[in-house]
């Protein structure tokens, strides 16, 4: 057994350790989480952190449950499995995954990446390889100033993208969500909701209760559209018209569909070398009913 593993034995009167991902994307799940747990009889430990951190403590046995990018799950899937009703997904456009250039894409030599997601690098890969060009990557470091000064394109995620879409900072940008559905017809799942495989055998009612708690959260966002965007314009940088715009164009569910379209998504990895192989996606069981 795993060091990790075992820690999670260690553990077992400990509160369950959930990942939050710090970027608006999130808020609609976690606005009413903590709330909703509760009401659940559960509690939890919330740890903040941009996506390639919480996949790392996720990995590592930090963290028990939290939205790791797809990618990720992917390349770990041995030791993760899905929490089936949860995603961070969109049919098209998403605003917060964006290929900046200076040039067509077309004319795209390099580009420098955001080292906060993996699965947005990959998904841009799939893409170039779907237009036909083939720039050179390397890991976006240092201010915005520096990556337009030694490149042609620049991928962000999450808010900093959508500053930088709002400001028109470069004259051409691509939105990664809507150029997969014009390559795929197909849903495009950015992250999933993993747990760590020995704490949802373990603690199976805990696992379920924090799913029921994230979809009651969505749910009551989505009840409450107009509140929940001018809620989230206290705490981040977008007026409440733009964020409700925003919420509505993505998904949260985790429905037949969208993984139809992971699967796509990792068949297409694979086929560049970015995954050894597609991996089965293994849901958490129920807890046993007395």
């Amino acid at each position: 057994m795993s060091a990790a593993a075992d820690s999670t034995g260690d553990r077992a009167d400990a509160l369950p350790r959930v990942g939050r991902i710090e970027f608006v994307n999130c808020f609609p799940l976690y606005l009413h989480f903590a709330e909703e747990l509760a009401a659940r009889g559960h509690r939890a430990e919330i740890v903040d952190g941009d996506p390639a951190r919480l996949n790392r403590m996720l990995i590592g046995g930090e963290i028990d449950v939290a939205l790791p990018s797809s990618i990720e799950f992917a390349r770990h899937a041995g030791e993760l499995v899905l929490l089936p009703r949860v995603s961070i997904s969109s049919f098209g456009a998403v605003d917060s995954i964006q290929l900046f250039s200076m040039v067509p894409r077309d004319e795209l030599h390099t580009v420098a990446v955001s080292q906060k997601s993996a699965t947005s690098v990959v998904l841009l890969k799939v893409l170039c390889r779907e237009w036909g060009i083939s720039p050179r990557f390397a890991p976006r470091v240092g201010p915005l100033a520096d990556a337009l000064a030694r490149f042609d394109g620049l991928l962000l995620i999450g808010d900093e993208a959508m500053h930088v879409l709002r400001n028109e900072v470069y004259p051409y940008h691509y939105d990664l969500g809507e150029e997969w559905r014009a390559v795929t017809s197909m849903p495009m799942v950015y992250a999933v909701c993993a747990v760590r495989r020995a704490f949802a055998e373990q603690r199976a009612a805990e696992t379920e209760a924090i799913e029921a708690s994230l979809i009651a959260s969505r749910d009551r966002c989505a009840a409450r559209p107009h509140d929940t965007a001018a809620a989230a314009a206290l705490l981040y940088d977008f007026n409440e018209r733009f964020l409700f715009r925003y919420f509505d164009q993505l998904k949260f569910g985790f429905t037949d569909e969208y993984r139809r379209g992971l699967w796509e998504f990792y068949r297409r990895a694979k086929a560049i070398g970015e995954l050894d192989a597609v991996p089965e996606l293994e849901l958490a069981q129920p807890a046993a009913r007395p």
